[in-house]
């Protein structure tokens, strides 16, 4: 296991036992710490930032809710963000309405509709990236869907089956039936 997934468990262990120290109720004989459902910690707000060896940031996540459920030992998320930043300072956010992680945070599942944002800074422009089902290693700084997805900035438009965007590598792979507009001067 690596120093950063140590880490990240360390921390999401941390997150859950101040929950439920935060949430403490009076102690009733025979009620167990863990629900019918599986659920056994709940944090409102939720953030969280991950480190590299060198104690660098790796990425942040958010959620306006957090669930801890032990039945499958996954982390449930309501409207969670996560935040890739590139060494060169480049930032992108992934948002959805919904997901569910691993606990050690390795892998970021998100369904339905999802928007991911490279914001605009002094070397390039805004990029966004509308699709659905995405599957996110943010350590990896990967994000990728064998759904649609729409690419779109100020001056082009491209939509195709099947995204792989590697944030670590400045790419963004389409696979499938890949078409779109491109308006620039030529």
């Amino acid at each position: 296991m690596s120093t950063t997934q140590t880490i990240t468990i360390l921390v999401l262990l941390l997150v859950a036992g101040l929950a439920l120290f935060i949430n403490q109720q009076d102690y009733v004989p025979g009620q167990s710490a863990v629900s019918d459902d599986g659920r056994d910690a709940f944090v409102e707000d939720m953030s969280l930032q991950i480190m590299d060896d060198r104690g660098q940031p790796l990425y942040r996540m958010t959620a306006g809710q957090m669930i801890h459920n032990a039945a499958t030992g996954l982390l449930e998320l309501d409207r969670p963000l996560v935040y890739i930043t590139r060494p060169d300072g480049s930032e992108w956010h992934i948002s959805a309405e919904r997901g569910e992680a691993a606990a050690d945070g390795t892998q970021v599942w998100l369904p339905g509709a999802v928007e991911i944002r490279r914001l605009a800074d002094s070397r390039q422009g805004a990029l966004q990236i509308t699709a659905s089902d995405v599957l996110v290693k943010p350590d990896e700084k990967l994000a990728e869907t064998s759904r649609d997805a729409l690419v779109s900035t100020d001056s082009s438009r491209v939509e195709a089956v099947v995204l792989k965007a590697d944030f670590r590598n400045k790419r963004l792979e389409l696979d499938s039936r890949v078409r779109g507009t491109i308006n620039g001067p030529g």
